[in-house]
């Protein structure tokens, strides 16, 4: 028996292992042009091929990095320069004096006298006794090489006699004497400002329900690895994170700068009222821009914006641009996008030496241009003065890797609360440094780091710490600094531990008599492993004795979580529902009520695609629930023959057969959610279950899995009332989903149109919004309560929206318009935009009253519920 489980493994191994890739069997050619298509250009690329039908191509990293020292060498007017690396960091920490055409002679008493910059011609004597030979640039085949004007020139470093000399070899003295001024000019501005460089228009999106790679810290964490101290977020709603990054700087304790923007506009003081779908024209970005005390930037070409002659304070450069650039004198900025596009563009400043660096330091140098544009490859756009110098640099390497610390890379991965930070040295010396963190007052760590870090030359070591956060940890991102120093040189990087709130629940919930379920996960922070969880009711008519409470016990380990459902035997009524475990507690909001009326259900499949459909049906509403992305896809009043939502299913889109349509929001209608955009959920079927498919209240439960990420949806529509609940319990892993947008489409009416009233109670007050017939708008809502009400003036009917108003970052209402390349119909969304909170089970409640007769009379059904919640 031993002897067969065995051969078992070994052929459960043999076959994992024959299932691999085989490496030996990559099969990797080389392709190469230099000439002329639209323009000048030179690539040199690896193409790879395994399997006869996977084929993928990059570039050819050595050679591609060996075409860039001709491009900028070029860019810089030194075509024909070949340049030993470390050629401009010998003359930039040393002082020395300029010879042209010594003899040997000459040259080693020179030399003796202290460091020399010598300029030869290729013929002399001493040229020969040097004898600097190289031929990877006849190797290359660049397209430069056979220029009229290509005057070859090498700069070195050599040994005469005891001492150093930093050697120029041209017959071209126009040349040298270029590089001679370059060399200088450098040496001046490097004395007088300090180099700071950074992404400008990097982009998150962790306030946006679409999605993409990287929280704001990952990218500072990132950046600063590469040497960066200045960060500017411009995806869509960044500028909402304002205030945090500011806080997250701050108890980091690191010298950097974090700022927001939305473009056109960067570095506004503050973006209060801000409402990006609805600004007027280009002169309403132009006048809050600079009302806030910011900058707003336009394109170099930009016809429209040469026609409205207004104060724009420069260019948002691409690489296009480069003439302009380089010769106008405007100020610029280009911005670096996403982490999935590879943050590839950054700015490099010259800031004045001495001075703390803070935004209004970065804005001087920017505005003054005393800034290079850096993009793929080592494109360089900016002033010439500063331009050549960060050629220069580029092309002596060296000195910007001792300045920025690049041949030290330190990358960190946290797994619950183990934090590994991996420090690798590139450099052929050995080094011994020291590692520490500083996390603020929300967490400690168990795992000191080793007073010092011996890292052999080209050697790697990784430090395993052990977090331990506290109470003030949880329900927050906490940023974590690690600094590394080494002999006179640092660097410091940022991690980051993204906690969910200790106590999860339904901030707001809704049951009937005399049974409620009411489900609480715990995230475990602590050391204890089993520990009370206590569950206590009060009615909000007499708040200081609970009608009922009771104490489980939780079994869960350090940094998981676990959840459990508590069923309350309360009677009608209006309660508070206070949840306390590990010195913390949670209160939320329950409505009870008796029960009352009938209400069916029955299973259908109206389209015949082999996907249910469940009808809920009372005597005054029938709710239609799809499968496809659990979505509610018809909420019918039966006093006013009329869906309150906008429907297009089982109709298909009429651009169904566009080019990846499914990339893109797809308009079945319903109620439905913003999850990424498109949506992750709108094409999914969901496991659906009915719950209770008669009685007092029916309900169905749907559930699906993405890839490790679940949402389970309950619905359930009750007694003889409009009421529809949507529960959302969402247990995720993925970290780019930040949003999640639950949005009823509404048109309310036979049509949707001007005579559709909606309304909002803001922290402003009540305001009231209506559709343009004429284009689509969307406005940031901020809420005091938490509904949103919709009512037809002319067929009188109403639909209210609720929801917990402490949970959304804010609620987005759009109005759409047949001009939507996405969807184009009338209708209007109201969203309440929901973090999506990981490491636990998250819950939501959405709310739906639709019914004839006012907004109003619906409010007050769903306040006499207890089902409106209010900003503390």
């Amino acid at each position: 028996m031993r002897k067969l489980l065995l051969s078992v493994c070994l052929l459960l191994i043999v076959s994992q292992l024959l299932a691999q890739p085989n490496p030996k069997s990559i099969i990797r050619s080389n392709t190469q042009f230099n000439g002329y298509t639209n323009y000048w250009h030179d690539d040199y690329k690896n193409v790879y091929r395994y399997g006869n039908l996977f084929k993928m191509a990059h570039a050819n990293v050595e050679k591609t990095i060996a075409q860039t020292k001709l491009n900028v060498a070029d860019d810089i007017h030194l075509n024909g320069l070949d340049m030993q690396e470390g050629f401009v960091n010998f003359l930039l920490q040393n002082d020395y004096k300029v010879a042209w055409n010594l003899s040997s002679t000459e040259l080693n008493v020179q030399a003796a006298k202290g460091n020399l910059l010598v300029v030869l011609e290729p013929n002399s004597e001493q040229a020969r006794i040097f004898n600097y030979q190289t031929r990877w640039r006849e190797q290359m085949k660049s397209h430069q090489m056979d220029a009229v004007d290509f005057a070859d020139m090498k700069a070195f470093v050599a040994q005469v006699g005891k001492s150093k000399a930093a050697v120029i070899i041209t017959s071209d003295k126009a040349q040298a004497q270029r590089l001679i001024d370059y060399v200088a000019q450098a040496k001046n501005l490097l004395s007088t400002y300090t180099l700071r460089k950074g992404w400008f228009g990097a982009e998150s999106l962790l306030k946006s329900v679409t999605c993409t790679q990287g929280h704001p810290l990952e990218t500072i964490g990132r950046g600063m690895n590469e040497g960066n101290s200045f960060f500017t977020f411009n995806g869509y709603m960044d500028f909402m994170a304002q205030d945090e990054l500011d806080k997250w700087v701050k108890k980091s304790g690191l010298p950097i700068v974090a700022d927001v923007g939305f473009a056109p506009m960067f570095g506004l003081k503050n973006y209060e009222h801000l409402q990006v779908q609805d600004m007027p024209n280009r002169k309403a970005y132009v006048d809050y821009a600079h009302s806030k005390g910011g900058y707003v930037f336009r394109n170099v070409w930009d016809p429209e914006a040469d026609t409205l002659n207004l104060p724009f304070d420069g260019y948002t450069a691409t690489e296009g641009n480069k003439e302009q650039v380089d010769k106008d004198n405007t100020p610029f900025i280009v911005t670096t996008g996403t982490m999935d596009g590879d943050l590839i563009n950054s700015m490099l400043l010259f800031v004045d030496k001495g001075v703390p660096f803070t935004k209004e330091v970065m804005w001087k140098a920017i505005l003054a241009r005393r800034s290079v544009a850096v993009l793929d490859q080592a494109k360089m756009m900016g002033s010439e003065q500063y331009r050549a110098t960060a050629a220069l640099l580029y092309l002596d390497r060296v000195y910007l890797e001792n300045y920025f610390g690049d041949k030290v890379d330190i990358q960190t991965e946290i797994n619950g609360y183990v934090m590994d930070v991996t420090i690798t040295n590139f450099s052929d010396q050995p080094l011994n440094g020291q590692l520490s963190f500083f996390g603020a007052d929300a967490l400690s760590f168990n795992s000191k780091a080793p007073a010092g870090v011996m890292l052999p030359a080209m050697g790697q070591k990784t430090i395993r710490v052990i977090l331990q956060p506290n109470e003030k940890a949880m329900g927050q991102t906490n940023p974590i600094a690690i600094n590394f120093k080494w002999g006179q040189q640092q660097k410091a990087v940022m991690a980051m531990l993204d906690l969910p709130p200790a106590i999860s629940v339904h901030r707001l919930l809704f049951g009937h008599a005399p049974n409620v379920d009411y489900p609480v996960t715990i995230h475990n922070f602590t050391k204890q492993h089993t520990f009370p969880v206590k569950l206590e009711v009060f009615s909000k008519t007499n708040p200081g004795t609970a009608v009922y409470t009771t104490t489980s016990n939780f079994t869960v380990t350090t940094s998981k979580f676990q959840k459990m459902n508590f069923n309350l035997p309360l009677s009608a009524g209006h309660y508070n529902v206070k949840v306390s475990a590990l010195g913390v507690d949670y209160t939320s909001q329950l409505g009870v009520e008796g029960s009352s009326g009938s209400v069916s259900l029955r299973e259908e499949d109206f389209n015949k695609d082999g996907v249910p459909e469940f009808v809920m049906e009372n005597d005054q509403v029938r709710v239609t629930l799809l499968a496809t992305g659990a979505r509610v896809i018809e909420y019918f009043v039966k006093s006013r023959n009329d869906n309150i939502l906008f429907k297009l299913w089982p109709e298909k889109a009429e651009d169904d057969r566009r080019t990846f349509r499914k990339r893109g929001y797809y308009p079945y209608g319903g109620f439905e959610d913003f999850l990424g955009q498109g949506s992750m959920e709108t094409h999914k079927v969901y496991k659906a279950e009915i719950v209770k498919k008669d009685g007092e209240f029916v309900q169905v439960k749907m559930t699906a899995d993405y890839y490790g990420n679940e949402i389970q949806k309950i619905f359930t529509l009750y007694g003889n009332t409009p009421l529809l609940e949507v529960r959302f319990a969402l247990t995720f892993k993925n970290p780019e989903a930040n949003v999640l947008g639950p949005q009823p489409i509404l048109e309310l009416g036979k049509v949707h149109g001007p005579e559709d009233l909606f309304v909002a109670p803001t922290i402003y007050g009540l305001e009231e919004y209506r559709m343009r017939m004429e284009d689509y708008y969307g406005r940031v809502i901020k809420l005091k309560e938490g509904w949103n009400a919709g009512y037809d003036t002319k067929q009188d009917i109403s639909f209210v929206g609720a929801y917990p108003v402490d949970q959304p970052l804010f609620l987005h209402m759009w109005m759409n318009h047949p001009r939507n390349s996405e969807a184009h119909y009338y209708y209007t969304e109201f969203q309440p935009w929901t973090p999506i909170i990981q490491k636990t089970t998250m819950y939501f409640s959405y709310y739906i009253w639709g019914a004839g007769g006012s907004w109003g009379q619906a409010v007050q059904a769903l306040r006499d519920r207890n089902l409106i919640t209010t900003q503390k």
